[in-house]
């Protein structure tokens, strides 16, 4: 979970490892806890449509509630961070998944269908049900494999054990609210070859190392995979097959990355992203993406070699992350903790392209390299007039190389102001970086985030994809008066030439 405005200081001991200290986010423990003490129940939810979806013409701009949790803003539950997959084999099936939080989040109670799902096969016009079936979810990810199956998973916490602090927290464990957690879970997902209607048992992917749920297989003095779990990702490389997973030490957020080449039914060896030479910086972060046979992974660095940091480290690996050509991208004027978000493009081999924020928060700074990494163009500032402080990111390659880019603005204070969500699209001129359109409003209406959920807790990123018509973007919304999880559809002929 790495909203910025969700990150929580901890201080303490690690017991292995290369740092003593790291960060993680109080709606992540919030999370952690409730799972812990409730088991939650998966339920079904009603299909979905757009307003007289019928008459839904080719080009005009889809807004749909895909959750519909807030019930007039006294619903209970906050559902926000979706993701959203494309089959490659037909185009016009998607699937959305997304994270459940109760509202406020000491309620306790059992959450239903927490890590969502909901399947269309009209492109998005109209959704069924498509429950993820793994309890206590958390963090839901989602991808298509080259094949047409569907992977979706999350989180799945085992147990958490509150310890009273004497006088310091005991190692491997997050002080938080006066009290020591040390909590225990793992990463998993289910297959689907028929959009979600029926799914494999649950595939292990990387976790904690005591036993339930490990072992598993970290390579031997890499990092310090003690609780690995947190904020997953998912990326398939559609030239080859291979899945690639990503998941974060609960402690110091380091970041590890692993790989199945047998269709998601066993991973291989996890190893650290970072090194003890390009260390992570211990705040939440660690995207990752693959085409053509290379993993690429970008993530925020507390030091590298001749590099003033925190900087933002770009590697590749074509061994399935055992080992890693690392670079540090030049970044001009940029935040002063940048955190990337990175895509890589499918139709060009070395082709990739990151984002970050600028160094006044207003502008998101696109970077792009046509060779892994070894030489970087841009930035490309993104973003719409008057600049306001903009929030949650993704940024997307579509099959045939077009970038797609979202994001939310805050119109006044962030965490409390109204916000709205945007998105462009662009593409890689070479030695001239990347050249993007016109922003696009995507919601409709701007919305401030409850009172006792500043900042979007359980919300933590935008998400988006394109395909050879549309540009699909999936966000929390919260105009309700509750976050809940929205998808929009918004055809590319919409978005014309930046002036």
């Amino acid at each position: 979970m790495f909203s910025r405005n969700e990150i929580a200081s901890r201080r303490g001991s690690v017991s292995a490892g290369w740092r003593s200290r790291g960060r993680v986010s109080r709606q992540t423990l919030r999370f952690l806890i409730s799972l812990a003490l409730t088991l939650p129940t998966l339920a079904l939810v009603a299909g979905v449509s757009a307003p007289d979806a019928s008459a839904v013409a080719p080009g005009q701009q889809l807004q749909i509630n895909i959750s519909s949790n807030a019930q007039g803003g006294t619903g209970t539950t906050t559902m926000g961070e979706p993701e959203i997959a494309q089959n490659p084999l037909n185009r016009d099936n998607l699937f959305i998944d997304w994270n459940t939080f109760r509202y406020p989040a000491s309620n306790l109670t059992p959450v239903p269908n927490p890590c969502g799902g909901m399947t269309s096969m009209d492109r998005g016009v109209t959704w069924r049900p498509a429950t993820v079936p793994l309890s206590s979810c958390a963090d839901g990810i989602a991808a298509f494999g080259p094949d047409g199956t569907l992977y979706a998973g999350g989180i799945v916490v085992t147990s958490t054990t509150v310890i009273l602090p004497n006088p310091t927290c005991p190692p491997n464990s997050i002080r938080f609210g006066g009290v020591c957690l040390v909590v225990h879970g793992y990463d998993a997902i289910v297959r689907s070859t028929d959009s979600g209607q029926t799914w494999s048992a649950p595939v292990k992917i990387m976790g904690s190392t005591v036993s339930p749920p490990g072992p598993f297989p970290f390579a031997p003095g890499s990092g310090n995979p003690s609780d690995t779990f947190d904020r997953p990702w998912l990326a398939i490389d559609q030239s080859t097959g291979t899945i690639y997973a990503t998941g974060h030490n609960i402690v110091d957020h380091e970041s590890f990355v692993t790989a199945s080449t047998d269709g998601g039914q066993a991973f291989r060896t996890i190893y650290a992203a970072d090194s003890p030479a390009y260390p992570s910086n211990g705040l939440p972060g660690g995207t990752l993406t693959a085409a053509n046979g290379v993993l690429a992974v970008a993530y925020t660095a507390a030091s590298a070699p001749g590099t003033t940091c925190p900087c933002v480290i770009f590697e590749t690996s074509t061994d399935n992350g055992a080992t890693f050509t690392r670079h540090v991208v030049p970044t001009v004027n940029a935040a002063g903790i940048p955190r990337p978000f990175v895509a890589a493009d499918p139709t060009g081999r070395g082709r990739f392209a990151l984002t970050i924020f600028d160094a006044t928060g207003t502008r998101n700074q696109v970077y792009t390299t046509s060779d892994s990494g070894q030489s970087w163009q841009g930035p490309t500032d993104v973003g719409e007039a008057p600049p306001n402080q903009q929030f949650k990111p993704w940024l997307s390659f579509s099959p045939s190389g077009q970038l797609a880019l979202v994001w939310r603005t805050y119109h006044g204070t962030p965490g409390t102001a109204p916000y709205d969500v945007w998105a462009a699209v662009g593409r890689v001129l070479g030695a001239h970086g990347a050249s993007f359109s016109a922003p696009v409003r995507v919601s409709s209406v701007a919305a401030s985030y409850p009172p006792l959920n500043p900042g979007g807790g359980g919300d933590d990123f935008s998400f988006v994809l394109a395909d050879n018509q549309y540009v699909h973007i999936g966000w929390g919304d919260s105009r309700n008066g509750r976050t809940e999880t929205w998808y929009g559809r918004i055809s590319l002929p919409t978005f014309k030439a930046s002036g």
